[in-house]
C-alpha cells in the first residue's frame, strides 16, 4: 500500500517539476491554469493524473491531438520509483512517523529542485540561480544534520574537497571547460555526503557524462561536430541518486579495480 502511495506521489513531483521547468522564465508557473504548449487549451483534472493520463490520451493532447514526447513519461515513472525508493531506503527506518514526515518533506525538495535543475541545464545548458541557492540551502541543513552526529573538521571540509578538481578544471579553462554552477553544485554534493561518497558522485558523473558524450559525437545528433555543449547537471542528479539509494563509495568503487 505504502508504495503505491509512494510512486503516486513520486509521479505527480515528476510532473510538477516538468511544468516548472517548461514554464520557468517563459510563462507564469502558479497563476495560471496548465495548458497544451500547442493549442493553448487549459488542462483539465483528467488531463493531469500522472502516467495514467499520458498513457490513456497515447500521449497526446486530447484537444490538437499534439504529441508530448515520451519525456514526460519517463520523468513522471522515475520520480514514481524514486519515491518508493525513499520509503524503503529512508523513510520506513526512522524512529516514528513524525520523522518520517519531516524527512519525506525534506526530499521531496531536493528531489524536486534537483529535477527542475537538471531538465532546464537539459534545455538551456544553464542553471536557474534561484533553484542553485536553493539546493545549497537544503544541502547546508544536511552537513549542519551530519556535523551535529560527527563533530569533526572532516565533515566541515567535505564540500570543499569534493568541488575542488571541478574549481580547479574552471580556474585553468577560465570557465570554458565546465560553468561555475556545476562547482557549486559539488560544494552541495560534498556537504550532502561527505568526502568518500561524495568523490563517487563526482566519478560517476563524469564516467556517465563521457559516455553519453562519445555517443552523441559518434553516433548521436553530434556525429562529425566539434564543440557541442552537453548538458552535465543530468548526470550529477543520476550519480547523486544512486550513491544516496545504494550508498556507494569511493572505497567500494576503488575495490572493483583492485
Amino acid at each position: 500500500m505504502f508504495e503505491i502511495l509512494s510512486f503516486i506521489f513520486g509521479a505527480s513531483i515528476g510532473s510538477f517539476i516538468q511544468v516548472i521547468a517548461t514554464r520557468l522564465h517563459v510563462a507564469p508557473i502558479m497563476k495560471s491554469r496548465s495548458k497544451c504548449l500547442s493549442c493553448g487549451e487549459a488542462l483539465r483534472i483528467p488531463d493531469l493524473v500522472p502516467v495514467f493520463s499520458y498513457l490513456f490520451l497515447k500521449g497526446k493532447c486530447r484537444y490538437c491531438k499534439s504529441t508530448y514526447g515520451i519525456s514526460a513519461l519517463v520523468i513522471e515513472i522515475v520520480y514514481g520509483l524514486i519515491f518508493v525508493a525513499l520509503y524503503h531506503f529512508i523513510l520506513s527506518g526512522q524512529a516514528t512517523l513524525f520523522l518520517s514526515f519531516i524527512w519525506l518533506v525534506y526530499y521531496s525538495f531536493l528531489f524536486g529542485t534537483l529535477g527542475i535543475i537538471a531538465l532546464y541545464d537539459k534545455a538551456h545548458t544553464y542553471i536557474p540561480i534561484s533553484f542553485l541557492f536553493f539546493y545549497g540551502f537544503l544541502t547546508i541543513l544536511m552537513l549542519i544534520s551530519r556535523y551535529m552526529e560527527d563533530s569533526t573538521w572532516m565533515i566541515l571540509l567535505g564540500p570543499v574537497v569534493v568541488a575542488l578538481p571541478f574549481l580547479l578544471v574552471w580556474l585553468i579553462t577560465r570557465g570554458r571547460g565546465l560553468g561555475f554552477g556545476d562547482v557549486l553544485l559539488f560544494l552541495g554534493v560534498g556537504a550532502f555526503f561527505g568526502v568518500s561518497q561524495g568523490i563517487a558522485v563526482l566519478l560517476i558523473s563524469i564516467w556517465l557524462g563521457a559516455i553519453y558524450g562519445i555517443y552523441v559525437k559518434y553516433f548521436g545528433h553530434g556525429k562529425g561536430r566539434s564543440g557541442i555543449a552537453i548538458p552535465f547537471v543530468p548526470f550529477i542528479v543520476i550519480a547523486f541518486i544512486l550513491v544516496l539509494f545504494t550508498d556507494i563509495d569511493i572505497f567500494s568503487i576503488a575495490s572493483l579495480f583492485a
